[in-house]
């Protein structure tokens, strides 16, 4: 793959300060709008302010069209340590609203709105997870569709063991590893380390070492622009409509089916045309020219 991408990934200035700082920073490195969890002095938790954070920078991100990948990073040395507890009296002593819904309840639902969301962005989302991930912060790194670290990550579902369920994140987690391991994790509270959550899919790429994980990032950065831009998109949405449709009846299958080939038949007569071109010219479709990603900001 030609490209101009420094293998320097994540050693050079910090991303800018946004609208959404202290919570969160952003930059933008060509095609790929990184997001940073900013609260290392907490571990970065999963407050109502972050996740407003959170949520406004996919906006800005989403509505560029330039952008092809969505990055999750965070500052210091944990990813998320998970739900804020810190402020647990204040949150219990809040009364009921109008509407007479509990006011924890009504936060707790505000981050699974955002998981969800982010599993349906038409922008392709990776998470760079240099540290623990744990609770909504490992929940996070089952909703993107890339998720990557090293073996020094560590991943945990803590919150039956203090009385808690993980009821918002709980979807994707199992869409990511499968019902039955995400019992096992979710119902002992095992810690485990990149190297499972490797061998369990919960990561999708392992760097060899903490030292090696932004290489390893900027490599699957690399494979994601060397896509063709629309096919892309079009490619995440069929992958939306099929997920489901193992368990519903014959003919919903066929009419995902249909609807797949008229999707094909599209792609072929646009995107296609160029990229089966470049390809028996044995050159970058121009859709990779000049995209190279420039080395992304550092913690």
């Amino acid at each position: 793959m030609t490209s101009s991408v420094s293998p320097t990934l994540i050693e050079t200035a910090a991303p800018t300060a946004t609208a959404e700082a202290p919570f969160v920073r952003t930059a933008i490195d060509g095609a790929v709008f990184r997001i940073e969890l900013n609260r290392s002095d907490a571990r970065n938790p999963l407050s109502a302010e972050m996740v407003t954070a959170l949520s406004k920078a996919v906006d800005r991100a989403e509505q560029m069209d330039d952008v092809r990948v969505i990055l999750f990073t965070a500052a210091g040395k944990a990813f998320s340590a998970g739900g804020d507890l810190g402020n647990i009296t204040d949150r219990l002593a809040v009364k009921p609203g109008a509407d007479g819904r509990d006011p924890i309840a009504v936060g707790n639902r505000r981050y699974g709105e955002f998981l969800s969301r982010l599993a349906q962005s038409p922008k392709v989302t990776v998470a760079c997870v240099n540290g623990a991930a744990m609770g909504g912060g490992a929940g996070l790194v089952c909703a993107v569709d890339i998720a990557v670290g090293s073996p020094a990550a560590r991943f945990g579902f803590p919150e039956a063991g203090i009385g808690l369920v993980p009821g918002q994140i709980l979807p994707f987690v199992s869409a990511r590893v499968g019902d039955q391991v995400a019992r096992r994790l979710m119902l002992t509270g095992e810690r485990i380390n990149g190297v499972e959550a490797h061998r369990i899919g919960l990561l999708d790429y392992l760097a060899q070492s903490e030292e090696a994980l932004p290489v390893r990032v900027q490599e699957v950065l690399e494979f994601v622009v060397a896509t063709a831009p629309a096919a892309s998109v079009a490619t995440k949405s069929l992958l939306a409509q099929a997920r489901p449709l193992s368990a519903q009846p014959h003919e919903a299958l066929k009419n995902y089916l249909d609807a797949a080939s008229v999707k094909f038949a599209q792609q072929m007569r646009s995107e296609a045309v160029e990229g089966v071109t470049a390809a028996r010219e044995r050159r970058p479709a121009r859709w990779n020219v000049g995209a190279g990603l420039p080395p992304l900001a550092a913690n």
